[in-house]
């Protein structure tokens, strides 16, 4: 009896023929479908057979089609869909989840219906489509929530949900992760599943700090202490201020992780800067990384290159607490005082004289 990682071990082998007549011995729809789907996936990835592809993807929206299960058929036809995208065949793909919303719909289950939404958002979200997926997570939610049915079985579907987000989040990059990991944590603190929300907090929390590289394998390279292999992904990935950006985002995560060095990375990075043309708004950036790794000289350096005066403000401004922080109230006032924006001045004097008295 074969089962799925046989089947997708045999589809890297490049064994193709024999993945897809092993297909058919799963007994689960579901089963075959992903089966179908992972196999014509692998044959684009890998240079295979092309022409196998859509016999192999018209196989699987049979199955979907002529299950007498509208759970099996909502999966389906959202698995089908996304496969579709990632072949580059979008108005299929369209087609394809609005038929798997539907047969969604026709679950009487409320807590099988909920899960199938939120299985068919998690799809969504991988297309890159996060506004569209969020939303029906958010129905997801609603059904689950609403169920009449035990309180055991409610807070099931509702962390189904949260690891369906935190999964989609995973696949995102980092601007577009940041809203699944932050509901996907907040159920999780909710339902006090704390292990499962630290981890999620922390995804959060290295997605809002990665905002200009934060592709999923740096994200999860970073994550897994794989710092130089982070770095060398920032290096072969971006290239000009993005580079630099991502690998000051890059030592800001390992301050935070408390990884010594970090300081290496500042001091390599900022070595090669000289070297890169930056925008008012990378300038900013940069600024407010230096700050947050507490290199404040280069950060007022860099700070003083943006000519926008709302940007210089927030930058001076930034540096000028910083400095307050550690009790450095002088030299606090003295960058204060050069911010441009006279309100923006005046807000943060008042706040160094406050700090300044305790």
């Amino acid at each position: 009896m074969a089962d799925l990682e046989e089947i997708r071990a045999l589809a890297e082998r490049g064994q193709f023929e024999d993945a897809l007549e092993r297909v058919w011995e799963l007994e689960d729809e579901v089963d075959q479908i992903e089966a179908l789907v992972d196999v014509a996936l692998t044959i684009r990835r890998r240079g295979g057979p092309e022409g196998w592809i859509p016999g192999i993807l018209e196989d699987a929206e049979y199955i979907a089609e002529h299950s007498k299960n509208p759970y099996v058929r909502a999966i389906g036809y959202g698995m089908v869909a996304f496969a579709f995208h990632a072949l580059g065949y979008y108005k299929e793909a369209s087609e394809t989840f609005n038929t798997a919303i539907d047969e969604a719909g026709k679950i009487e289950n409320p807590l099988l219906r909920g899960t199938a939404i939120a299985t068919i958002a998690y799809y969504v979200a991988t297309t890159g489509d996060a506004k569209t997926a969020i939303g029906l997570f958010d129905v997801a939610f609603d059904v689950i929530a609403r169920a009449e049915v035990e309180y055991r079985a409610k807070v099931d579907g509702l962390l189904k949900i949260a690891e369906l987000m935190e999964k989609a989040g995973d696949e995102l990059f980092a601007k577009s992760a940041v809203g699944f990991y932050r509901t996907a944590f907040d159920i999780f603190d909710k339902l006090h599943v704390n292990q499962r929300a630290g981890v999620t907090e922390k995804k959060l929390q290295l997605a809002e700090i990665m905002s200009e590289t934060g592709l999923p394998e740096v994200r999860r390279a970073l994550l897994e202490g794989r710092y130089r292999y982070a770095l060398a992904l920032i290096r072969k990935k971006f290239k000009g201020a993005s580079r630099l950006i991502g690998e000051l985002e890059a030592a800001l995560w390992m301050k935070r992780v408390n990884e010594p060095t970090y300081v290496d990375v500042v001091e390599n990075t900022l070595r090669e800067a000289g070297n890169v043309e930056l925008s008012p708004a990378s300038a900013q950036r940069v600024a407010m990384l230096l700050t947050q790794l507490g290199s404040l000289r280069e950060a007022l350096t860099f700070a003083e290159m943006i000519d926008d005066p709302g940007r210089k403000s927030s930058a001076l401004r930034g540096i000028a607490m910083a400095l307050a922080e550690r009790e450095e109230y002088e030299k606090a006032r003295k960058v204060a005082e050069t911010i441009p924006l006279p309100e923006v001045r005046a807000e943060t004097l008042r706040d160094i004289e406050t700090m300044s008295l305790g």
